[in-house]
């Protein structure tokens, strides 16, 4: 069985320097909205059987583009939600909100909403609805259309059940990511 995880393309949607927590939080929403910039992807002439979409449009477009066939949009795939880590007016660069956000997510800090465990939970839940369905449904080669940072979490699980591949801890937008079980 091969599994194949592709990052949505990528979003037009700029962002100031330095920004208060609410614009942070404003700026997120705006690139959940924002368009994509679509690239060719490379599918390396894989028959694919099956392709699951987040629900976000990014990577509705996204599947839309590279996939010819019926496409399973699946909430529990979106990207894992950031928060800032405090409400503040002083504005601070970009980076401190998205970087203090991800290390708050991993030790499960109560400002995030979606934390570590939760993530985990989703790609757990989702990897059994796709073996599941792929059982029933005697397909092998699977495409995911997700987000960067949740790919993390469906990778480490994957390698839990057996699959090959490598890691990517910064996975690009529009770029095929192979796991394989034999």
């Amino acid at each position: 069985m091969k599994i194949g995880l592709i990052r949505h393309f990528k979003v037009n949607c700029p962002r100031s320097f330095l920004m208060t927590s609410k614009e942070f939080k404003e700026w997120e929403t705006s690139y959940n909205e924002s368009r994509i910039i679509k690239n060719k992807v490379e599918l390396y002439d894989i028959k694919w059987d099956k392709c699951y979409a987040s629900t976000l449009n990014r990577a509705i477009v996204t599947a839309e583009d590279i996939f010819k066939g019926e496409i399973t949009k699946i909430p529990i795939i979106r990207e894992t939600i950031i928060d800032p880590i405090f409400n503040s007016n002083i504005k601070l660069p970009y980076w401190f909100w998205a970087t203090s956000a991800r290390i708050a997510w991993f030790f499960n800090h109560s400002s995030q909403e979606e934390n570590k465990k939760i993530s985990k939970q989703k790609a757990l839940e989702f990897l059994d609805i796709v073996e599941k369905k792929a059982k029933e449904e005697s397909s092998q080669n699977i495409l995911i259309v997700t987000h960067g940072f949740f790919m993390i979490s469906l990778q480490k699980e994957l390698k839990k059940r057996g699959f090959l591949g490598k890691m990517i801890y910064a996975p690009k937008n529009g770029l095929l990511y192979l796991y394989e079980r034999q």
